[in-house]
């Protein structure tokens, strides 16, 4: 790759050697224009990228090196941005704010998540709950149940009660036609078995509002409800219970961590500030975390990030130095990167170099965003170049694969076409449940390297069962685990298992996404194996202008056609 100066795009479709044009930049640089290779730094997407890439880079240095008989023990610096990032601070640390050497937190917010969680259940078990009754004077028909705060309670319900029926009462007969009485008080790990009791003894002498048995679950929603607002400090507000903000509690807080991290990805300017967080819950445990965190004098992944760039912008002695130290500056996997990501990589090298596939962006859940790729290439000083011939997948899979990505808007438009002539079909085979294992496990007859793709990882716990007397060792993983591999056959299991493909709690044009990555990992052998998925469709059938370029024309005739065009580009 002959670029030198000036920021530049390398938009990179999946197979088509993208690892393998930043290795030849880095050379190029080098060999061709003597730039110091201590001068350039590369930024791969996560630690076993980076060891690809020097090992890649490594190979390449030691041929230049018998080539021209030139001897050096400098090499590219080859990170992680969360590496550089501790780089920076590291080299740094008082101007950055700290005291000394900050500590790194790793598993501290998974550690600290499960402590809140073991506190509110404490003082859920504990806590004096009242059993109240709400009882209609006309019918005697009751409603049973438990709050810490009966007053607030009696007044949420008489105002607009969470349960229809109920309400549809207090409204039809009157507020002053309903009587408010405590039936008693127990500590919060029996309330629970008592409003059980009380529904049941009432049901007997006339009838109750109640529809749900309470001895379903550990606590109640309210309870639960009202002890995370006194955990965590957050002002109890009339109706709350019916807030979007505080929907199915325990499963929320499961996902705090991923939440908070992910506003984290979205920081711009300045330092993470948890008020940011629209999610009351989230934005208190943030709070917390973050005392914690500073108490501590450390920095957790995305502090990394947030922190360098914060020093960057303060510092503008110290960003010069940083650019004089590496003006070359490369980016692989670019269609992941953050907004945070993206605010420390601009703070460097106006030399950037980028390279990614907007069609690969699958990571929006931990706060990557595609259209940062999407808005760089728009910009008039950057200078675009693309590589869009798949050297991995058959033509049949490339085609197939087309069709299904170019339904997606907004992308970066692009030729995605096949090296490889192969016309194998896909293979699609519909399963339940029932028959998913044995279709499986015909697929795998004569397979020879395969991999076996799904989209959760409790689903690849689930297929790895099914083929716990397989013979053959194959290889079963995520999808999004899978991204950057490939293998000569790979079989994509979907809507069988556990979860839906699309996920109903994901961006549609992201899960296309995601499936599209599936396919493109095949070299040779592509089988889907399923249920119902709008996807499977789409990629069926090929749009009529490419199916009828390569029946009029024949594969070879074709790409002596595409190749004319590119060279007319």
């Amino acid at each position: 790759m002959n670029h030198v100066m000036g920021p530049a795009i390398v938009i990179a479709g999946p197979g088509s050697g993208k690892t393998a044009v930043v290795t030849a930049r880095v050379l190029n640089l080098i060999q061709t224009h003597n730039i110091p290779p201590s001068h350039i730094l590369a930024i791969a997407f996560n630690r076993k990228a980076v060891e690809e890439m020097e090992t890649r880079v490594g190979r390449g240095l030691a041929s230049l090196k018998s080539s021209d008989d030139t001897e050096t023990s400098q090499k590219p610096v080859i990170r992680t941005l969360h590496a550089f990032g501790k780089d920076i601070i590291s080299e740094n640390y008082e101007r950055a704010g700290f005291r000394e050497l900050p500590t790194i937190w790793t598993g501290q917010i998974d550690q600290i998540v499960a402590e809140e969680q073991r506190q509110i259940e404490r003082e859920t078990s504990t806590t004096d709950v009242a059993i109240y009754k709400i009882e209609s004077k006309k019918t005697g028909k009751c409603y049973i149940g438990q709050t810490t705060n009966p007053d607030r309670r009696r007044k949420e319900h008489f105002d607009h009660s969470s349960n229809d029926r109920l309400r549809q009462a207090i409204r039809s007969e009157g507020e002053t036609q309903f009587s408010f009485e405590m039936l008693e008080r127990v500590p919060g790990r029996e309330a629970n078995r008592r409003e059980a009791h009380w529904i049941a003894f009432y049901r007997d002498r006339a009838s109750v509002f109640n529809r749900a048995d309470p001895l379903r679950m550990q606590y109640s929603n309210q309870l639960i409800l009202e002890m995370f607002c006194q955990h965590f400090g957050i002002v109890y507000e009339e109706h709350l219970d019916r807030h979007p903000d505080f929907e199915n509690l325990r499963d929320r807080f499961n996902d705090i961590k991923e939440t908070v991290m992910r506003t984290k990805r979205q920081v711009t300017e300045g330092l993470f500030d948890p008020k940011t967080l629209d999610d009351r819950v989230a934005r208190a445990f943030a709070e917390k975390y973050e005392t914690l965190k500073t108490v501590a004098n450390a920095v957790d992944f995305e502090d990394m990030i947030i922190h360098a760039a914060n020093l960057l912008e303060t510092c503008p002695d110290l960003r010069q130095t940083y650019r004089d130290k590496y003006p070359y500056l490369l980016v692989d996997e670019f269609q992941d990167i953050s907004p945070a990501d993206f605010r420390l990589i601009s703070l460097l090298s106006e030399n950037l170099f980028a390279v990614g596939d907007d069609d690969q962006a699958i990571y929006s859940f931990r706060g990557g965003d595609s259209e940062i790729m999407q808005a760089f290439t728009k910009r008039r000083d950057v200078k675009r170049y693309e590589i869009t011939r798949n050297y991995r997948s058959t033509s049949m899979i490339v085609e197939h694969a087309r069709a299904l990505i170019e339904r997606n808007e907004p992308r970066i438009r692009k030729n995605l076409r096949a090296h490889n002539p192969i016309q194998r079909h896909i293979k699609i085979v519909e399963t339940t449940p029932e028959t998913v294992e044995t279709a499986l496990l015909r697929e795998l007859e004569s397979a020879g390297e395969t991999a076996v793709l799904a989209r959760t990882n409790y689903e690849t716990e689930q297929i790895q069962e099914m083929l716990s007397n397989h013979p053959n060792p194959i290889e079963v993983t995520t999808i999004h685990k899978a991204k950057g591999r490939e293998w000569e056959k790979v079989i994509l299991i979907h809507n069988t298992l556990e979860r839906r493909f699309p996920r109903r709690d994901s961006i549609h044009t992201e899960e296309r996404r995601v499936f599209y990555v599936a396919m493109t990992r095949a070299k040779v052998e592509l089988a889907v194996l399923g249920g119902q998925c709008p996807f499977v469709p789409e990629f069926e059938k090929i749009p009529k202008n490419v199916d009828y370029y390569l029946r009029q024309f024949g594969y070879w005739r074709a790409r002596r056609r595409m190749k004319k065009e590119d060279d007319i580009k």
